[in-house]
């Protein structure tokens, strides 16, 4: 819920942003620099939030900049050392506790985790939550998930779950014997020299952004609340100062062990040999041809990514105090940080050229009819319990909840609707039909066709 702030131009601040943001680039600026800022011109205004962005190549900083307002009201700009809340980039953290765990021999990726926390579905194991592949339910709290079955069979499916990685802290915790925001303080934050990152468990913390949320026309405060819930799936705040330390202690094997930290790295697999997007932590492909891990955060009035190019020893960080629902004139953190990203390795990148097929009407037919969606009830609050599919023309096109994206053909049975992250794979047998909705990689839910 946001709450009303006033929004104050005041000409001194104006001054500064403009020295930090001008519109007439100084010479010695560099041309990555001129195109970065750039991208951030739209909370130039002196009254807009905005991010803080750091460039980083074989441990060399090459561009750390703040835009925008950490507080709107107070008129106090973003700087390189303001905290922001990290979101699910808390995930990698997290992963890197338990990894090593594994590394010290007292956690086996293959362990059950029935070994560590009891009352739990039977047939979970350590590598499956890691990788969001056990099938444990989300959308809810952990101890109503402890109650529910779990959605499919542990690694069949992806399925992005927060649940999975508050079991994860527990198992943390169990071998440890520390609370995980504990065990993180002493194995990776003071090791590194992470001096202000931590687990947002209370308001009162000196040099935090505030969060802002767009309605309408401009950006509103969001209500601060502290993050306790999010724990290690998402409560962790950080600066882009403290990330970087932490990027260089992963390069130089400081936390894990280089060969650990390449698995963690490395796409998942299910029991049918397919490849999940998602490895231990980190979530795994590329961006126009390279090769690139990393991670992005979304919690109320703040949205984050982080990028690493392994083969270029490139990575980039955006931290914004802006929400990314609804949308608002500065881009999401992850498209600011692939754009952003370009300006260093655009000579090394290649055009994303999509190859579709063409696909006869019969085909297409084939896919036709009503189907059933099976997903937690928030998914199906924003999509619609029912999915329906028609052909308009040489497309099919789905609706649902009162969206309509036409589709293109990857394959005979695999579809994308490009203007979203989502995939439709149509599996048939004889005149039965079930459809496997994708999103973004990370999520699968079934949906079975109820009419043709």
């Amino acid at each position: 819920m946001s709450i009303r702030t006033s929004l104050v131009m005041r000409a001194l601040y104006c001054g500064v942003l403009f020295l930090a943001v001008s519109i007439a680039w100084p010479a010695a600026m560099s041309d990555a620099e001129a195109r970065v800022d750039e991208l951030f011109r739209p909370v130039a205004d002196g009254k807009s939030p905005g991010a803080v962005v750091v460039a980083v190549r074989d441990g060399r900083v090459l561009l750390m900049k703040a835009y925008g307002m950490a507080d709107v009201a107070k008129a106090v700009p973003n700087s390189p050392s303001t905290i922001f809340r990290l979101g699910s980039i808390t995930k990698t953290f997290t992963a890197i506790a338990v990894l090593q765990l594994v590394e010290r021999g007292k956690v086996k990726l293959d362990d059950p985790l029935s070994k560590y926390v009891t009352g739990f579905a039977e047939g979970i194991r350590i590598s499956q939550l890691l990788g969001h592949t056990a099938g444990v339910p989300d959308f809810m709290s952990l101890d109503e998930a402890r109650k529910r079955s779990l959605e499919f069979e542990p690694g069949t499916r992806i399925n992005y779950s927060n649940n999975g990685y508050h079991l994860l802290s527990r198992v943390v915790e169990r071998v440890s014997g520390q609370p995980w925001d504990e065990y993180l303080r002493d194995h990776v934050f003071t090791p590194v020299g992470m001096k202000n990152t931590g687990w947002d468990k209370t308001e009162e913390l000196a040099g935090r952004a505030m969060g802002y949320l767009f309605e309408k026309d401009s950006y509103r405060a969001a209500a601060l609340q502290d993050a306790r819930g999010a724990g290690a799936a998402g409560g962790l705040y950080s600066t882009v100062e403290d990330l970087v330390r932490w990027d260089k202690a992963l390069a130089a094997a400081k936390l894990l062990r280089k060969e650990t930290l390449e698995l963690a790295m490395t796409p998942g697999v299910l029991k049918d040999g397919r490849r999940c997007r998602y490895g231990f932590g980190w979530i795994t492909g590329a961006y126009r041809g390279l090769r690139e891990v990393g991670h992005g955060g979304d919690i109320t009035g703040f949205n984050t990514w982080l990028s690493r190019y392994p083969d270029e020893a490139f990575t980039i960080i955006v931290l914004s105090n802006t929400g990314m629902r609804p949308p608002g004139p500065l881009p999401a953190a992850g498209d600011l940080a692939h754009r952003a990203a370009e300006a260093w390795l655009g000579d090394r990148m290649k055009e994303d050229v999509p190859k579709y097929v063409a696909l006869d009407p019969a085909t297409l037919d084939r896919y036709v009819g009503r189907y059933r969606l099976n997903a937690p009830e928030a998914v199906q609050r924003a999509m619609g319990g029912d999915i329906v599919i028609t052909r308009s023309g040489a497309r099919l096109m789905p609706e649902g909840n009162g969206m309509k994206l036409p589709l293109d053909a990857k394959s005979e049975t695999v579809f994308e609707a490009r203007a979203s992250s989502a995939e439709l794979t149509f599996v048939c047998s004889g005149g039965d039909c079930r459809m496997i909705l994708t999103l973004a990689g990370l999520r699968e839910f079934e949906a079975l066709r109820v009419r043709q």
